[in-house]
């Protein structure tokens, strides 16, 4: 872990992890910032971050490995801050996302929820400040 890493750091698995990766990087706007492979190409270990300074990091299972799709839905929730919520729906939505409206969530937050191509979900929220 770099210095400047935040101190937690999700870990999602996906049966393709360099699709998945750049599935994310063009769809939710990460960068890539690490990606190791194994010899026969697939993806060993990857890391995305956003702008931010948020980071997530990818691989790729070994047997026996079950998705979310294949366990009938999500089995976590990633929550994500964004600072302009309803431009970062519309680029989701521009690269042919499903994405759910923009509602409101925790008092003080909006949110919207999009479920990745294996399943994983994700929830992207923005801070509403109260108004006077």
């Amino acid at each position: 872990m770099a210095d400047q890493d935040p101190q937690v750091i999700p870990y999602l698995l996906y049966e393709d992890a360099g699709t998945a990766m750049d599935w994310l990087a063009g769809t939710f706007g990460f960068n890539i910032r690490a990606r190791s492979q194994r010899e026969d190409g697939t993806v060993r270990h990857g890391e995305l971050q956003l702008d931010g300074g948020g980071v997530v990091m990818v691989g790729s299972p070994g047997a026996g490995f079950r998705g979310p799709g294949a366990r009938g839905g999500a089995t976590q929730l990633v929550r994500v801050v964004v600072t302009d919520l309803a431009g970062h729906r519309e680029r989701v939505l521009a690269r042919g996302a499903q994405a759910s409206p923009i509602e409101p969530g925790a008092p003080g937050w909006l949110a919207f929820s999009v479920t990745d191509p294996e399943g994983h979900e994700w929830y992207f929220t923005e801070h509403t400040p109260p108004t006077a």
